[in-house]
């Protein structure tokens, strides 16, 4: 592997790491777990023969290693006992997920957060990949293992079930609920 990957690789890192990590503690919140799974992704890609370069979407690429490996890595500390049995939260939100202004903002972010917290945990995980990572549809589907068209059915059942709770706005609506989403997500 050339410097020239290794440099590549290293501007991934810095711009990825937040997001990996942020994405990994929904999924499970166990930070040094987490933090490991991301650095051992990293290194593997150093020592791999493709070129980090070649992946050809390495941001979708990256989701899908970290949830593949963490969600294994889980199973094993569990079989061999050392992670309780305690089921683990999946994709809980909190109030420093949101961008939101003073006014209205607790209320906003308290209401959305109970919204998705009536979700299941897959289409917990869809809205965040939308609307705070920011991916297409394709790649939700490489992450989640489904087709495009089950993606779409996923995020409208969890966008309609959402838009039937939220009371936001003082005429009772979200306009737009989908741009709202993008916007209020705090991004990197």
């Amino acid at each position: 592997m050339g410097h020239s990957d290794s440099d590549y690789l290293g501007d991934i890192f810095e711009k990825q790491f937040r997001d990996l990590y942020f994405y990994g503690m929904k999924l499970v919140p166990i930070s040094e777990l987490v933090k490991d799974t991301i650095q051992d992704l990293f290194t593997e890609l150093c020592d791999q023969k493709q070129r980090p370069r070649e992946i050809q979407n390495i941001e979708a690429y990256l989701f899908v290693s970290l949830r593949r490996e963490l969600l294994r890595r889980v199973e094993k500390l569990r079989k061999n006992n050392s992670i309780e049995e305690t089921p683990i939260e999946s994709f809980v939100f909190s109030e420093e997920d949101f961008l939101v202004d003073k006014e209205s903002g607790a209320a906003v972010s308290q209401q959305l957060i109970k919204c998705l917290d009536e979700l299941t945990d897959r289409q917990r995980e869809v809205i965040l990949l939308r609307f705070k990572h920011e991916m297409e549809f394709s790649e939700i589907g490489k992450v989640l293992e489904m087709n495009v068209q089950s993606v779409r059915n996923l995020l409208f059942r969890a966008l309609e079930k959402i838009r039937k709770k939220i009371t936001l706005f003082r005429d009772g609506e979200v306009h737009d609920l989908e741009v709202f989403l993008f916007a209020i997500f705090r991004k990197r």
